[in-house]
């Protein structure tokens, strides 16, 4: 870690819940593109070329390498996502303000997917008006936790953070 990364994170303050979705809207944004271009047309290619659809395991395994790419690559390179700098917000160890290691950033990216996971089980569960199901209320559970605990936390954690011991940042470089 470089003196100017742990500088820096010394004179952030934590980020407010809006500007992390703005910040998670945009870099939602953005993995959408690089997924249409990194799986979406070569599984499409795959499937006019060769005329054989890849199992649905498949797709979904290469869209989280995707995103796992994305987002833990740039937390450990970085401490930011793309979707993070135009706000200047980073991520970092909370107890010590350093930089991700693989595995705190690893472990971050687990329990974030599974929030964002959740959440989309529940907008459709919504959307299809099957909200009497069993597993709407176990879905909307999480990101309904995340989201309380991020608003009652002096921190501002969501669950991810809480879980992988990290911060979100504002700073002023």
């Amino acid at each position: 870690m470089s003196d100017q990364s742990h500088h820096q994170r010394l004179q952030g303050v934590n980020a407010g819940i809006g500007i992390r979705l703005l910040a998670s809207c945009y870099d939602g944004l953005i993995l959408l593109g690089i997924s249409m271009l990194l799986v979406g047309i070569p599984i499409t290619v795959s499937v006019e070329m060769l005329g054989a659809t890849p199992p649905k395991w498949v797709q979904y395994l290469l869209f989280m390498a995707v995103a796992y790419a994305y987002f833990v690559g740039f937390w450990v390179k970085g401490g930011a996502t793309t979707g993070m700098r135009p706000w200047k917000l980073m991520v970092a160890s909370s107890e010590t303000g350093n930089p991700l290691t693989w595995m705190t950033a690893s472990v971050r990216f687990a329990v974030l997917m599974l929030t964002w996971l959740t959440l989309g089980m529940t907008l459709w569960y919504i959307v299809t008006k099957d909200t009497g199901h069993f597993l709407f209320f176990v879905a909307a559970a999480i990101p309904a936790v995340s989201l309380v605990v991020m608003m009652l936390s002096k921190d501002r954690a969501a669950l991810q953070d809480l879980v992988s011991k990290t911060g979100v940042f504002r700073v002023s470089t």
